[in-house]
């Protein structure tokens, strides 16, 4: 079995893979949950992509105290994917993985042609959009905030407004002030999405888009979506896998 960790900004997922099938999907509250998986279990890797460099040092720390060396992934990781982009340094690895599992995903099963592009996008803390063209070159993409981000935002930055959830939604004109911001941040969400996946199609003159979706405001932001694309819980999981193993294609017996 192997152990995939994705460690976010607000959650930590684990997966695991046996074989080549993700066969438990588990939301961890901490690294001390992570270590009590660990000791738990047999795992013959522990492969971990993370945007907090503090928790990373303190799962490093962790599983060292186990005798156990996770594989981390950076920049100087080998990826089945080409990466063209300025600033390669600066480029989370959430987002790598996101385009990685979409890119995985849909060539086990399908050929990626030129006139094709794919683009993963992430609803969580931050939403992101990534897109890969054909043959397989991650070539940049869309940071916007998240919902939570922009209802906080709101709340934070003015004087009256009040903090609202997304359950405060009610339809597309909001009847009170409550209403009314949760149905500017639901639309500004799915309206962002909608017309980036349409210019990125006319720029990239691609003839047909092919979207994965992942993350946790995907239940919030679903019924605005009116494209087609494939939810994948694991999304960012999968990639790690598919990174996992394209490194052992590399380095069979290291």
């Amino acid at each position: 079995m192997l152990l995939t960790c994705d460690i976010g900004n607000t959650n930590i997922k684990a997966g695991i893979f046996t074989e080549d099938k993700l066969t438990d999907f588990i939301f961890l509250r901490g690294i001390e949950e992570l270590a009590s998986l660990v000791k738990t279990n047999k795992f013959s890797n522990i492969v971990v992509s993370s945007v907090v460099p503090s928790i990373s040092k303190d799962l490093i720390k962790n599983l060292n105290q186990l005798n156990i060396t996770p594989i981390i992934i950076n920049k100087d990781s080998s990826f089945n994917l080409e990466i063209d982009y300025k600033s390669p340094g600066t480029l989370g690895t959430d987002r790598i993985c996101s385009a990685e599992g979409a890119y995985y995903l849909y060539s086990r099963t399908n050929d990626f042609k030129k006139d094709q592009i794919i683009i993963s996008i992430d609803l969580g803390t931050a939403t992101t959009l990534n897109i890969v063209k054909y043959p397989g070159i991650f070539i940049g993409g869309i940071i916007a905030p998240g919902t939570d981000i922009m209802l906080k935002s709101l709340k934070n930055d003015t004087a009256q407004l009040p903090e609202v959830s997304i359950a405060d939604y009610n339809d597309i004109i909001g009847k009170s002030t409550n209403e009314a911001i949760a149905s500017g941040v639901m639309h500004s969400a799915a309206g962002l999405i909608e017309r980036a996946i349409n210019l990125i199609k006319s720029d990239t003159k691609a003839k047909e888009v092919i979207v994965y979706i992942t993350g946790g405001n995907f239940g919030n932001v679903k019924k605005f979506l009116e494209f087609d694309y494939i939810y994948e819980k694991g999304l960012v999981l999968y990639g790690i896998k598919a990174i996992y193993n394209k490194s052992k294609e590399l380095n069979p017996h290291p």
